[in-house]
């Protein structure tokens, strides 16, 4: 459906169609046509394109409309736990082969996740993409491995988004490391067009994992389609040998909670190396990429880099925009004539700064969200206005809001949210006999697993960590699920963060944001 959007727009482009002066923001509107695609984005007095005679006008007055937030580092699956430490530990783990072999990690992570994607995939997934759409994201990476795609429900999947061709192959991913073979693979796939997003030389500076990043660049990797998450490992005068270059994810809570250091930023900058943000998963991560921007603040204010909320703002919008258009053959992360119609809209005091603002913004400042020009999460009156259908209500923060969550077998109908928790309570109350169930029902099915009919089948996309048998215990009783990680950054998550991980201390300033 067309729709038009007015208010404060911060177009993150240079399009002079757009902002021939660059501005940072100004008062004007985003016209969105029935494609899912931006027509137009015009200032208050200048005309608008032909053909929105009936489009609903959304006017959200001083709020900022920005594009979509885009989170470039994430694990799905597991963003029902809460945040894990292993409390044997008595130093800083060196690498991301190191905390998966602790006491606790299986029982704690493995085990939950894996009842979850065997008895509930659909609920699960409808929950972690619930948490990424009420910070205001609009594209994420790390859905799991799964039968079939699942294009167009919530928020974007970067793996999975196909733009209607069912083309998977736009996007890879890789969470293990690769042999030199395997990476050369993947380098003439990246130079045949697709990306390539690579979990890459994550831990301690000088540890085994640094190898990873030099076995990429060996066999052909470093190219503007690679995307290396983390690289906190890494001597950062390596970044200098990527001439053609990709992008660089950051996650500084992750790394900080589990590694005590994290990726240096201002090296791969200097570099050239555009850097995005990324909020990792709900173990070790922020609740989603609004809270990870408030760390990168804290973060980059800790190292005295000097950063500014636009360059935050940019690691979210528009750098990721860019290098996934480079395989995607579509423009996100920026409002202007024909990029995808993904738009956040964030509440803001009049003349405001939009980027400080940006960062300091909280889940109850996120307003609207819409994907490819579909409204689908906001309050309860911009969500009427936009004229959003079907919709079930839930509660963020204290206050009401809409969520157009559509049934997996019927996409005309709601998917009550109630109905989503109840089945993942479900679940948590007797995981052998969900699992089975799951088991069971995956074994009846006869037909190709690709059919759209087949049952949704997810994996784990991380290391099941020690255990007997294929990642879980022999005896399914031992399986103990938390209660589910809440939505928001609230009380109990800020409290956790204290005493626990190896951030010293930093990351207790994140609770400034949230008084």
């Amino acid at each position: 459906m067309a729709l038009v959007i007015a208010g404060r727009v911060v177009p993150m482009t240079c399009d002079p169609t757009v902002a021939a002066d660059t501005s940072a923001s100004f008062r004007g509107r985003v016209w969105i046509g029935d494609d899912g695609m931006i027509t137009a984005v015009t200032r208050s007095r200048q005309p608008g394109p032909a053909g929105f005679d009936t489009a609903p006008v959304v006017d959200v007055g001083t709020s900022l409309v920005l594009p979509g937030l885009i989170d470039l580092h994430n694990h799905l699956a597991y963003n029902t736990l809460p945040l894990w430490s292993e409390p044997t530990q008595r130093t800083p783990f060196a690498h991301h082969d190191s905390w998966t072999r602790a006491r606790s990690y299986a029982a704690s992570v493995t085990w939950p996740a894996h009842a979850f994607v065997t008895a509930a995939p659909q609920e699960l997934l409808a929950y972690a993409e619930t948490k990424a759409i009420i910070g205001g994201t609009t594209s994420v990476q790390g859905s799991p491995p799964k039968n079939r795609p699942r294009d167009g429900w919530l928020v974007r999947n970067v793996e999975d988004e196909t733009w209607g061709t069912r083309n998977r192959n736009l996007v890879y991913a890789s969470t293990l490391t690769m042999t030199p073979t395997a990476l050369a693979e993947r380098a003439n796939r990246m130079r045949a067009g697709s990306l390539f997003i690579y979990h890459c030389a994550e831990g301690q500076p000088g540890t085994i994992a640094a190898a990873e990043f030099r076995d990429a660049a060996a066999a052909g990797c470093l190219q503007p389609r690679f995307v290396a998450v983390h690289c906190n490992a890494v001597d950062p005068t390596v970044f200098t040998e990527w001439t053609e270059q990709g992008a660089v994810v950051w996650s500084p809570l992750s790394n900080l909670w589990l590694y005590g250091t994290t990726t240096d930023v201002p090296a791969a900058r200097n570099a050239g190396v555009p850097v995005c943000l990324g909020s990792d998963w709900a173990p070790s991560g922020s609740k989603h990429i609004l809270g990870e921007l408030k760390v990168a603040r804290i973060v980059a204010d800790h190292h005295g880099w000097t950063l500014s909320d636009r360059e935050l703002v940019t690691m979210v919008t528009a750098d990721p925009g860019d290098v996934l258009a480079r395989s995607w053959g579509r423009q996100t992360g920026r409002l202007q004539p024909y990029a995808a119609a993904d738009v956040t809209i964030i509440r803001a005091a009049r003349n405001a700064d939009p980027f400080t603002t940006v960062v300091h913004a909280t889940e109850r400042d996120v307003q609207l969200v819409i994907v490819n020009g579909q409204p689908r999460y906001g309050t309860p009156a911009l969500m009427r206005r936009s004229g959003a259908q079907p919709v079930t209500d839930l509660t963020v923060a204290g206050q009401r809001r809409l969520l157009s969550l559509t049934r997996p077998d019927d996409p005309t109908q709601a998917w009550p949210w109630q109905e989503v928790l109840a089945r993942l309570e479900q679940v948590r109350a007797n995981p052998k006999r969900e699992i089975e169930r799951g088991q069971a029902r995956l074994a009846a099915f006869n037909g190709p697993f690709d059919d759209p009919a087949a049952p949704l089948r997810l994996a784990l996309d991380m290391p099941t960590g020690i255990a007997p048998v294929g990642g879980l215990p022999k005896d399914l009783t031992q399986i103990l699920i938390p209660p589910l990680d809440t939505l928001t950054h609230d009380d109990a998550f800020l409290a956790s963060l204290v005493g626990r991980g190896w951030h010293g201390g930093v990351l207790h300033k994140l609770a400034d944001y949230y008084r």
